[in-house]
């Protein structure tokens, strides 16, 4: 009776763990469209799927700021995102967090992979994305931060 027991907590704890399939394909699509509009360097709709903080708080520095942050090119050479690889999901309530390790193809050696956050306040049906870096800063409010550096 008690491994039952643990068997349905255990149950529980990974279907608790994952995304239904109509959260996951929004997910998807959400996802595909950021990494398009960035490598396109279509800087309207990249800022339009990075979390709304994000935005608020590049908008306050000023649109050199923005367009800066928000812009794909490095001098004259253009970045591309590709290969992006889901690693952890945390949630609480109705706030989920996904985390992506993501390739870039920039010639800078430092500069090959970091963490892609995928955010949700409202269980699953909008995702917005915030990158590791702005991800921990602190002047950028967020309501939560479940992963840790």
């Amino acid at each position: 009776m008690l491994k039952l027991l643990n068997f349905i907590l255990l149950l529980l704890l990974v279907f608790s763990c994952t995304l239904s399939a109509e959260q996951e394909n929004r997910l998807n699509k959400q996802l595909s469209k950021y990494i398009r509009a960035y490598n396109e360097n279509n800087t309207l709709e990249y800022a339009g799927l990075s979390h709304p903080a994000v935005v608020r708080h590049y908008s306050s520095l000023g649109d050199s700021n923005f367009i800066a942050h928000f812009s794909n090119k490095i001098g004259e050479n253009s970045v591309n995102l590709y290969n992006p690889l889901f690693k952890d999901m945390k949630s609480q309530g109705d706030w989920i967090e996904r985390k992506y390790t993501i390739s870039k193809d920039s010639r800078e050696e430092f500069d090959k992979n970091y963490e892609l956050y995928a955010i949700s306040s409202d269980a699953g049906n909008n995702w917005f994305f915030i990158t590791e870096e702005d991800y921990f800063k602190r002047n950028i409010p967020l309501k939560h931060r479940l992963f840790s550096k």
